[in-house]
């Protein structure tokens, strides 16, 4: 019997700890996720890019599962239009790298055709 009581006790007590989890929770995830992003985003590559993503996509996951006032739904709009600011700023970087390297190789391009047609 003592056994049982124990049992049913580490049940109720795990029980307890996993239904602490409130539509709060998410937006907490959220709220991590946008410091992160904030504090190190110069220093990410692509990779911690990707893992970003994937973080992002779990929260949503999380977000469908409640039901939230309009504080909170004000709030988590205001943290996405965060972390969407720092992703179109990595976006435009990277955008604008592209742009850069592709008029280098245009003018290189440009100079061995030169080259070559003044050769002869």
């Amino acid at each position: 019997m003592n056994k049982l009581n124990v049992f049913l006790a580490a049940i109720a007590f795990s029980l307890c700890f996993s239904s602490c989890e409130t539509s709060k929770t998410p937006i907490e995830h959220l709220e991590s996720l946008v410091e992160e992003v904030e504090d190190r985003y110069d220093e990410f590559t692509e990779e911690d890019w990707e893992k970003i993503a994937s973080e992002y996509e779990k929260i949503e996951e999380e977000m469908s599962k409640y039901e939230f006032t309009d504080d909170e739904l004000k709030e988590i709009g205001k943290l996405k239009g965060r972390i969407y600011a720092k992703m179109t700023k990595n976006a435009l970087k990277d955008f604008s790298k592209q742009i850069e390297d592709w008029g280098k190789q245009i003018e290189g391009g440009l100079e061995g055709f030169f080259e070559e047609l003044n050769e002869d």
